[in-house]
């Protein structure tokens, strides 16, 4: 009996098991559904079939978080062990590896972008890891990206390492439709004529590098683009005729003249606008959504634009009365927009009134969306400031008739209760007939003052003898963390103040349980 258990098992390993009777194309399929290619090679101790079918697999994912980390040499034996003519994705994600030495040089990435060149119809992906913090690279090696007639999309993040040299005149990626670079020095004229000349279909182009060796003028020309994100330092200007642009993000060039008359979104990185200098050509007076961030020197922005959909703002404020009021002077008016949000008030001086002159200054605002980090700073009344001036808190000249909606997001525990609940009770003073909602958000990380704001904002609205205070709604899900109360006007109208506090939950839940 004992001798014939070895026969069984001898046999049994060589009957085709269950898996193996499967076909090559479901068992393609379940390979493709797996998270990364790492994983898919894992999956050939399953069954003896599978030993490398993953090598026909047309979509190849090295990614460090799906999976366990790859290496630059799991990265070469996949890419050697690739059986199919046409590979539609390409993806090697090494960004989230410890900061990399000499060990990942020119020569060894350069291969994969020749098999991209002859094997990619479709996207290809290579992210780096940054070169290690204080490392110096006396000469930064050449990384030469060849042809690839048929990728529709590259992502190129390369450390800081490399120049990137763009392939000679002539080169043309034909299919190429997005194309993302980050943290590679360029030449210049390589860049405008691999975009203008070499790329006829690009509708996406973003750039996020290096300064040039000197500086330089970019002229970019194409009739497909539709966005454009050049971030590149040492730009002395930068020149764009894209009839089909529509959006566009900026930062750091001297000079810019950018003729776009379908352009309808604009993210101004820049901690300046100087309208001699910066110039809009053809694109007309409507926006559908501008970002900035808002100061003295880049208000004059404003001033392009009549109709803004969405305005989005950071306020920066210089230290001293003197940039404060610069500010309250420059910033004189908002053009008309639907939505208004400030992202930021992390300035040395007192938030509210600051706000406040925003929404004096704004016309037909029907939604208002505030994230508040700072409000108070003792330095500021110490200098005598006018900012933190009584008279800059009187909200009778603030007229919101269109206003429906308010979101205020209290993202910062280093704010008093206090003057959260006074910049909340200032917004809701303020003559808004038509106002509907409220949506207050708070921040996660200390419930003390979260369940201290919870308290003011019931007493505002007790004491205003105007408002009903009573939870409605509670959140299905913990992870929501989300509780809905309503408060009653005069029983008109309502408004819909939404805490989302896990503590408010969690308070709530534990009194109905009790």
């Amino acid at each position: 009996m004992a001798a014939a258990l070895p026969d069984r098992r001898l046999r049994r390993r060589h009957e085709a098991d269950r898996i193996s009777d499967l076909p090559d194309d479901l068992l393609h399929h379940i390979l493709r559904r797996v998270a990364s290619t790492p994983a898919a090679v894992r999956t050939s101790i399953l069954s003896r079939r599978w030993r490398r079918l993953w090598a026909d697999l047309t979509e190849l994912r090295l990614d460090s978080v799906l999976a366990p980390v790859p290496g630059i040499g799991t990265v070469d034996g996949a890419l050697g062990a690739c059986c199919v003519p046409t590979v539609t994705r390409l993806s090697v994600s090494l960004d989230h590896l410890p900061p990399w030495g000499s060990g990942l040089s020119a020569d060894r990435v350069a291969p994969w972008l020749q098999f991209a060149s002859r094997r990619v119809a479709g996207d290809l992906c290579i992210l780096l890891p940054p070169a290690a913090t204080g490392e110096a690279v006396a000469v930064e090696e050449d990384l030469h990206l060849p042809v690839c007639d048929r990728v529709t999309e590259i992502t190129l993040w390369l450390g800081a390492r490399f120049r990137l040299r763009m392939p000679a005149a002539g080169g043309t990626f034909s299919a190429l439709a997005y194309v993302n670079i980050r943290d590679a020095r360029m030449d210049s004229r390589e860049l405008e004529e691999f975009v203008s000349v070499g790329c006829p279909c690009l509708k996406e182009l973003a750039v996020r590098l290096p300064p040039f060796l000197a500086e330089s003028v970019v002229c970019i020309r194409s009739a497909s683009l539709r966005r454009l994100d050049f971030h590149i330092k040492n730009t002395r200007r930068l020149e764009v005729s894209a009839p089909c642009l529509e959006r566009l993000s900026m930062s750091n060039a001297d000079k810019a003249c950018i003729a776009a008359p379908e352009l309808g979104e604009v993210a101004w990185e820049d901690d300046t606008f100087n309208p001699l200098r910066h110039q809009f050509t053809e694109t007309g007076r409507h926006l559908r959504r501008l970002v900035l961030a808002l100061s003295a020197t880049t208000a004059s922005l404003l001033q392009r634009f009549d109709i803004v959909d969405e305005l989005t703002v950071d306020v920066l404020i210089p230290h001293g009365a003197d940039g404060y009021k610069s500010f309250l002077e420059d910033v004189d008016m908002l053009p008309c927009c639907d939505v208004l949000v400030v992202q930021s008030t992390s300035t040395s001086h007192n938030s509210i009134p600051s706000l406040l002159h925003l929404l004096r200054r704004s016309a037909g605002v029907k939604k208002f969306v505030v994230y508040l980090e700072f409000m108070v700073n003792g330095l500021c009344k110490l200098l005598g400031c006018p900012c933190d001036s009584p008279k800059n808190r009187k909200i009778g000249d603030i007229n919101l008739d269109l206003l429906d909606e308010v979101e205020i997001n209290l993202i910062s525990d280093e704010v008093s209760s206090d003057t959260q609940a006074e910049f909340v009770e200032l917004l809701l003073g303020c003559n808004a007939p038509v106002l509907k909602r409220v949506v207050i958000n708070m921040s996660c990380t200390c419930p003390f003052i979260r369940e201290d704001m919870c308290e003011k904002i019931c007493e505002i609205c007790l004491l205003s003898n105007k408002f009903e205070f009573s939870v409605v709604r509670v959140g299905d899900e913990w992870e929501e963390s989300c509780s809905t109360v309503m408060i009653h006007i005069s029983a008109k109208r309502h408004l819909a103040v939404e805490l989302m506090t896990f503590a408010s939950l969690l308070e709530h839940e534990m009194s109905h349980v009790q």
